[in-house]
Parts: C-alpha cells; sequence; structure tokens
C-alpha cells in the first residue's frame, strides 16, 4: 500500500517555559487531499506545523514524509527540499520589494554576476499562468491589497514546485467572493496532485473544502475523521470539549446620546490603504456600528485617527462634545475611550513587560493599585489574575512575559483591559481575528454585554458574520469612501456585502 504523504506517530513537544504544546500526535495527511486541521489557540496546530515545516524540532515521536522519517536536521530548506510550502497567517512578504523579487527571494536567476529581472519576471508570468493566480510582477508588495498579497505568498510558495501547501487561517481578511474565488483555485490546484493541510477556525470553510479533518484539543488529537462524517456541532464540541452557544445580539434597544460624531473627515495619507475622503457618521450610547470593507480601503487610516495615532487634513470629530482633535491618546483615554487594537503586540501591548503590567495599562494611575508612582504589586498582580481567570487567559500567571502568550492569549488579555475601564466608546478593530471558537463567542459576548450597558462601539471586522451578528448598522468602506450605509436585518448577509465592498455598488 502507497504510504501517506505525511504521517505523525506519537510526537511530543514542550517547550522551555514547561508548555506542553503536543502530546502524541498522531494521525497521516493523504496524497492529493485537502486535509483541515481545527482546534482553539494553544491546542498545538501551529507548533505542529512547525514541526513539520522544520522550524521547530519535536522532544520525542516522529515525522514521516513519504514514509520516510525526517531527522533532528530537518529544517525549513530541508521541507521546501522535500516539497513542503507554508503560508503563514502573518504574511512573511518583503514590502519594498516587487512581486518577482519575493517570488524568486533567495534563488535568484542571475546574468553573470547580476540578476537576471527579466527572467524573474518571466517566470512569475510561467506560474502565475499555470496555477491560474494573476500578479502583476512590477507590482510594489506595499501597495497590494492583503489579497494580492495572499496570492503573492501562494505563488512564492508554488513556484518552489511544492507537493503539499500549508495554510494558516487564510480567509480571515477576505470577502467571501475573494473567498470563494481562493477556494476555486485550490480545488483547481487539489486537482492538479497538489495536497493541502488547511487551518481554519471557519467550520463552514472547513466544510466547503476539506475531504477529511483532525481536531487537536491542548495538544492531543480528539478526533479524526472524513468531512462526511462528523457534523460541524461535533467538531465544534470536539475543538472546545464542551457546547459552546453563539453569540448573537438579538434585541435592539433604543438608541442613546450621541458618544461620537466624524463630519467630513478626508486624509490624503502617503499609504493608500490608509486614505479617507469625506467620511462622516455619527454613533450613540449602547449602539454597535459595525465597519465592512476589503481590508486596504480606510479602515487602519479611521482607527488611527479616532485614537488619536493620527492627524486627519480636513474634518471633525467629537468624543461626547470634545473635539478629538486636540487630545492625545491619553486624554482620549481619560475622555472614555477604549481600544482593542487588530495588532494586540505592537499596539495593544508590550511583549517585554508582564501579563500584570500590561494588564493595568492606562489604569496605572488609579488609587485602588496604590499611590503613583508606587505601586502595590499585590494589587495589580491579584487585579491581573481576576483577568487571567475570568478570560481564560492561558499563561504561566501575572508574572509571565506577554511575549510568551500566543497571539490568541494576548488578545483575550488585552480585551479583558479594555472591557474592565467601562469606556463611553470602544473602537474594536478585528478583536476576534487569529482566535477559536470559544474566545471569539465571549469577547462577542462581552462587546453585547457593553453596549447593553451604555457604551457606544466601533467594530471594524474582516469577518462579516461577526458583523452581522453584533452591529445594528454597517458602514462599508471602499476607496476610503463610505460606499454603503446599511441597517442590519435578514436579508443583509456576507453574499449582499460583497458587492459594496468591491466597489461594484454604492448606498451611501
Amino acid at each position: 500500500m502507497t504510504p501517506p504523504l505525511v504521517a505523525f506517530r506519537d510526537v511530543e513537544k514542550t517547550f522551555p517555559n514547561g508548555v506542553r504544546a503536543l502530546r502524541g500526535v498522531t494521525f497521516v495527511v493523504r496524497a492529493g487531499t485537502c486535509h483541515a486541521i481545527c482546534g482553539e489557540n494553544g491546542a498545538g496546530k501551529s507548533t505542529l506545523m512547525k514541526c513539520l515545516f522544520g522550524l521547530e524540532t519535536p522532544d520525542s515521536g516522529s515525522i514521516l514524509i513519504d514514509g520516510r522519517a525526517v531527522g533532528p536536521d530537518h529544517s525549513p530548506r530541508a521541507a521546501a527540499a522535500a516539497g513542503i510550502g507554508m503560508v503563514h497567517q502573518h504574511f512573511s512578504l518583503v514590502a519594498s520589494l516587487t512581486v518577482a523579487e519575493n517570488i524568486v527571494l533567495g534563488r535568484e536567476p542571475t546574468h553573470g554576476p547580476l540578476i537576471d529581472r527579466a527572467a524573474a519576471r518571466a517566470e512569475v508570468r510561467r506560474t502565475a499562468t499555470r496555477f491560474q493566480l494573476a500578479v502583476d510582477p512590477d507590482a510594489q508588495v506595499a501597495g497590494l491589497s492583503v489579497a494580492a498579497q495572499q496570492k503573492v505568498e501562494i505563488l512564492k510558495a508554488l513556484a518552489r514546485d511544492v507537493r503539499l501547501l500549508i495554510l494558516d487561517e487564510p480567509t480571515a481578511v477576505l470577502t467571501p467572493q475573494e473567498t470563494a474565488e481562493l477556494f476555486e483555485r485550490l480545488r483547481h490546484l487539489r486537482a492538479e496532485g497538489l495536497t493541502i493541510i488547511f487551518i481554519s477556525h471557519k467550520l463552514r470553510e472547513v466544510r466547503a473544502l476539506a475531504e477529511h479533518v483532525t481536531v487537536l484539543r491542548e495538544g492531543r488529537v480528539v478526533g479524526d475523521a472524513p468531512i462526511g462524517a462528523i457534523s460541524d456541532d461535533a467538531i465544534a464540541r470536539l475543538v472546545m470539549g464542551r457546547e459552546v452557544r453563539a453569540a448573537r445580539r438579538e434585541v435592539r434597544h433604543a438608541l442613546g446620546p450621541e458618544v461620537l460624531r466624524v463630519a467630513a473627515l478626508s486624509m490624503p495619507a502617503a499609504a493608500a490603504a490608509d486614505r479617507l475622503v469625506d467620511v462622516s457618521f455619527v454613533l450613540h450610547a449602547g449602539e454597535i456600528l459595525g465597519v465592512a470593507g476589503v481590508e486596504g480601503n480606510g479602515q487602519r487610516g479611521l482607527v488611527s485617527v479616532l485614537s488619536g495615532l493620527t492627524r486627519p487634513a480636513s474634518g471633525q470629530a467629537s468624543l461626547l462634545g470634545r473635539d478629538v482633535w486636540r487630545m492625545d491618546t491619553a486624554a482620549l483615554r481619560r475622555a472614555g475611550m477604549g481600544h482593542l487594537p487588530a495588532d494586540r503586540f505592537a499596539q495593544g501591548g508590550a511583549r517585554t513587560l508582564s501579563v500584570a503590567d500590561n494588564a493595568i495599562g492606562g489604569e496605572h494611575r488609579s488609587p485602588a493599585l496604590g499611590r503613583w508612582p508606587l505601586l502595590s504589586r499585590w494589587r495589580v498582580e491579584r487585579r491581573a489574575a481576576t483577568m487571567v481567570s475570568a478570560y481564560d487567559v492561558r499563561c504561566r500567571g501575572p508574572r509571565a512575559l506577554l511575549g510568551s502568550l500566543s497571539g490568541g492569549n494576548a488578545q483575550k488579555l488585552i480585551a479583558a483591559r479594555e472591557f474592565a475601564a467601562e469606556p463611553k466608546l470602544l473602537i474594536a478593530d478585528e478583536p476576534t481575528r487569529g482566535i477559536d471558537i470559544r474566545a471569539a463567542a465571549f469577547i462577542r459576548t462581552q462587546i453585547i454585554a457593553l453596549a447593553e450597558r451604555g457604551s457606544a462601539v466601533l467594530l471594524i471586522s474582516a469577518d462579516l458574520d461577526e458583523l452581522l451578528s453584533l452591529a445594528d448598522r454597517v458602514l462599508v468602506l471602499f476607496g476610503g469612501r463610505i460606499a454603503a450605509r446599511l441597517e442590519n436585518g435578514p436579508s443583509l448577509t456576507p453574499e449582499a456585502l460583497g458587492p459594496y465592498m468591491l466597489g461594484l455598488r454604492t448606498a451611501a
């Protein structure tokens, strides 16, 4: 019998901080299939894939490729030689280089002592044509949309003659139409013989693409079955270990007083993704206002100006009647603004500080924590421990460094800090990106509860199911402008939002 393309046999991995990431993981991936791997944050999915790709080394057990065990010197170079490519959730492209330069990086064709750029462009065009992934070889990556960057990442892997492509949360920032287009390409590649490992929290996508699913929980395989032999509810129970209720705002409350007013906001930023053109809207107490759009259409610029990080070229904004432009981030926080940023490490917290220190960010002058600047470490750590427990933050305690946490657990800690401040306005920017089903449901429940207590929430999310389950109204951004203002209701679906997000329709 032909051996599986990849086999994991009793794979174990424990990190120096004591976290046991993998516990006897055993399953196989058959050639020519799409094999999904599901599990919550910290379940071991990424660690297992890093072992397969040569970025980590298992403590024990074995990984077999074509029936042959990889050695202790297994590396990304060896994985590439074996035909394995990996597209990470956070792209590894060099923004200052062109598409062609990124795709041939590390194996550039040469003409004498110089790089043969014409040959590089020709190779990229051939590869793009073969795999039906249209790209402009001369485009600079910094100016591409996220969906276009994802094409480049996939082409970069495919150009190395991969047999196995690992995709980690590939649809996190795509519209439904772009997701459908990506899946069509992946099915085409699978028909040509490519094997795909697909990591996703979205069970609808797992069922649409995969033929087999393996579920990890706390580093162990708790489920492994053909996709047709297991229901979505069963997968969710295996992922979580129990039933998880989806968070949805069922009751729409009467609007309260005005909290945020934005009028004719424009920002001709150097980066196209940050540009804003004549953006106006009002947000009331108790309201959740959703912002949809393909990433790179002004969402980042909107968050940046409202949170005090950037000043616009023109326009006005007021928070509870006070001019936002006259306040820095600290003053905005004192005025009642909370901010749950998309990048939990770069903007939400400091990797080199402890969980406890990050948990009190912005509240460090509170009398409840001591007399500034002499804080009570006991009080600080007690507050952090309460947040860690309430939000199920997986860490080694309040003294652990934030940088030692997974992205999902760091996000939960930052969310706990922002919700604890009871802001009058919360800017929630991709609040559940990259976190598991249970954590996402918990954070969404907290957003609903915050609004029901009278706070206003500006929710920016690429997850359209999330927007439609939480928001009262939805603004759609395209090219930095408001392309649509839509009341939420049964007729507003992800498919209905798609044409506005792609600039094909307007309803502003």
